[in-house]
């Protein structure tokens, strides 16, 4: 399922909606397994990541300083799951840099991602991106019983 992964990472690093819609199944699952920060714990559906979750950090950058997911490599194809890494290039709104490193956890199925579990530095990107921006409510709160999201995708 590489190639689900690879082609979600080449949509977001060059703003291509229409593939990024097509990846993206929709009972999606965004997990970010922090709390207290701007983005912490479960967002469903796939209408909520395109009109709430994508702006809000999408928003907080420049497209003309900085490429989301710039590089990337999967670290490990097991099928379903896909373990990949990837790294920004550039500057957020703040004009600070946000070389943001991620650590994906991708569940695929019948070429869609199904889930995403997001890690990342957040104190990066307290610091560089998010500035005052105001928490993005979740669907559930970061814990981990909520690998069920994941599992059952």
């Amino acid at each position: 399922m590489s190639s689900v992964v690879n082609a979600f990472y080449e949509a977001i690093r060059t703003g291509d909606s229409p593939v990024l819609d097509g990846l993206i199944a929709d009972r999606f699952c965004l997990i970010c397994p922090t709390r207290d920060h701007v983005l912490s714990g479960v967002y469903e559906g796939k209408q909520r990541f395109f009109e709430e979750v994508t702006p809000h950090v999408f928003g907080c950058a420049n497209p003309d300083e900085i490429t989301f997911c710039a590089e990337h490599q999967v670290i490990v194809d097991a099928g379903e799951i896909v373990v990949a890494m990837a790294q920004n290039n550039g500057l957020a709104r703040s004009g600070e840099r946000y070389d943001q490193i991620y650590v994906h956890i991708f569940k695929i199925r019948d070429g869609q991602i199904r889930a995403l579990i997001e890690c990342f530095d957040t104190a990066l990107a307290n610091g560089a991106l998010w500035g005052d921006s105001s928490h993005l409510e979740p669907d559930s709160s970061a814990a981990l019983s909520n690998l069920a999201f994941f599992k059952d995708a």
